[in-house]
């Protein structure tokens, strides 16, 4: 039987009334992601043979710069440079295959071209995130499907950020069966479209308040409808 060792942080981002769960999940995971590495980890052979090769996106080395262990960062990114330069050179030293039809898909500068894309667009701890971060979400469905107590706190969620309902929806979609997906696509649903209509009034009074004529009429809930509107999007930026 497949085990479900992510059920506590999961249920710890639910009970969280201010934010997207996902979002929180995706957060605590990327922060521990960061500190493993940046931790004795980078230090053992087998992550660092698997760090010179993917490398990190320049979000996550400015995530790593700040952790403050200087000479680890250093560590990584210095085996790194020197696996991309002894790749770069020997693409540049390799001789372009000639092709039977059409364009040279084999010359150097295309070679160097698909490794560079390949290269800058790796990351080791987005690689981490995702992973960990997929097994969050079927936790949250192994937990709707329970029922109980851990259902019942799902369905009381208020919303997710777009990006992550999306997310759900499509993970639901082919994970569950045609019934349960059905049933669970519409509990999620239905709050969220009440949110997000909420949502749409309070942009809308918050753009009206400009006009002189309702300068003395309360704000209702439109103060902060733009972060709120932002993070509906996705930013989890603090405003």
């Amino acid at each position: 039987m497949k085990e479900y060792i992510h059920t506590i942080p999961v249920l710890e981002a639910l009970r969280d009334p201010k934010n997207c769960a996902f979002c929180v999940m995706h957060k605590r995971i990327e922060e521990h992601a960061i500190q493993f590495i940046m931790g004795p980890a980078y230090m053992e052979d087998d992550i660092r043979m698997e760090t010179n090769k993917i490398g990190f996106c320049h979000t996550h080395m400015e995530s790593m710069y700040k952790e403050q262990n200087r000479l680890g960062l250093a560590l990584m990114l210095h085996t790194h440079i020197q696996q991309l330069n002894k790749d770069i050179t020997a693409i540049i030293n390799a001789k372009a295959s000639s092709p039977l039809f059409g364009k040279d898909t084999t010359s150097p500068l295309a070679k160097m071209q698909s490794y560079l894309d390949k290269s800058i667009n790796s990351c080791y701890v987005c690689k981490k995130v995702e992973h960990n971060f997929a097994l969050y979400i079927d936790t949250f469905l192994h937990l709707w499907n329970k029922g109980g107590e851990e259902a019942k706190l799902i369905k009381d969620q208020k919303s997710y950020c777009l990006p992550h309902f999306t997310r759900l929806v499509a993970t639901a979609t082919e994970k569950l069966s045609r019934g349960k997906r059905e049933r669970f696509i519409e509990e999620i649903a239905k709050p969220q479209l009440a949110d997000m209509k909420q949502l749409e009034e309070d942009v809308e009074w918050f753009t009206l308040k400009f006009d002189h004529r309702n300068a003395d009429q309360p704000w209702k809930n439109a103060k902060d409808a733009i972060p709120r509107a932002l993070a509906m999007f996705g930013s989890t930026k603090e405003f």
